[in-house]
């Protein structure tokens, strides 16, 4: 790589760090912790970038978006109506810790009840019982499980692209797309963050009910070897201009 090509290169890497070194400032962690977490990360992925395993690990909000998908689809956790049911936080089903261990969570099931309840993904609706706030995880306070699905869509993105430019002809592509205008009028953001948000719903649904027909309904250890984590991200955006520059001025800074 020349000089002239890998200076861009760099600032666009150096943008990403930038940009996921904020995320974990605003989490809480210290600039002086970020440090060794750089080093123990770059020496995790040079060993990765020599082996093609992946971990396929649920946790966090992922493993909350499946726990209210499934409140919302489960005939045992619907009303005659095809409402979700109230239910008890902890104990045998039906119950918000048995629909977590539902997901294949064998350890912290708790914990993890109590965490959907600190977030208020799941809220309170008398007797002890619970209902979930919504049939997808949204979370707006400050909380770990940002911090989490922050770092895991930067990875999953970055991971898609590597593979892609990595895979073999016999290997179909990863989508990996992007519709996008630079000159969208301002008095239409609200139109299309309403217009994004039912799309993307639509086609998420559509995605999630291909994917749960198709999930592995019993897993031992040995075939959790035959088994991926696959799934699909998709997220609207818009951002104030920048400034216009020459390709030359681009590949020179």
């Amino acid at each position: 790589m020349t000089n002239m090509q890998s200076k861009p290169l760099e600032r666009d890497y150096s943008d990403l760090l930038a940009s996921i070194f904020e995320v974990m400032l605003r989490g809480g962690i210290r600039a002086k912790e970020l440090l060794p977490v750089c080093v123990r990360a770059v020496e995790r992925a040079e060993t990765r970038s020599h082996s093609s395993l992946e971990s396929s690990e649920y946790g966090g909000l992922m493993t909350a978006a499946l726990v209210l998908d499934a409140w919302h689809r489960d005939r045992r956790y619907l009303t005659v109506r095809g409402a979700p049911k109230s239910i008890r936080l902890l104990g045998r089903a039906p119950s918000v810790e048995a629909l977590i261990r539902r997901q294949k969570i064998r350890k912290h099931a708790v914990d993890i009840a109590y965490r959907l309840k600190a977030v208020q993904l799941i809220v309170p609706c008398g007797r002890a019982l619970f209902k979930p706030a919504s049939d997808i995880a949204v979370i707006s306070a400050r909380d770990p499980f940002i911090l989490q699905h922050t770092i895991r869509a930067l990875s999953a993105l970055v991971g898609t692209v590597t593979q892609n430019m990595s895979g073999t002809k016999s290997s179909a592509p990863l989508i990996e797309r992007c519709a996008e205008v630079p000159d969208l009028p301002r008095k239409h953001i609200k139109a299309f963050q309403t217009f994004t948000q039912a799309q993307g719903r639509t086609f998420l649904r559509t995605i999630n009910d291909w994917l749960e027909s198709r999930r592995a309904r019993t897993l031992s250890e040995k075939q959790s070897t035959r088994t991926v984590r696959a799934g699909i991200h998709t997220y609207a955006y818009f951002a104030a201009k920048e400034p216009r520059r020459s390709s030359l001025d681009a590949l020179l800074r």
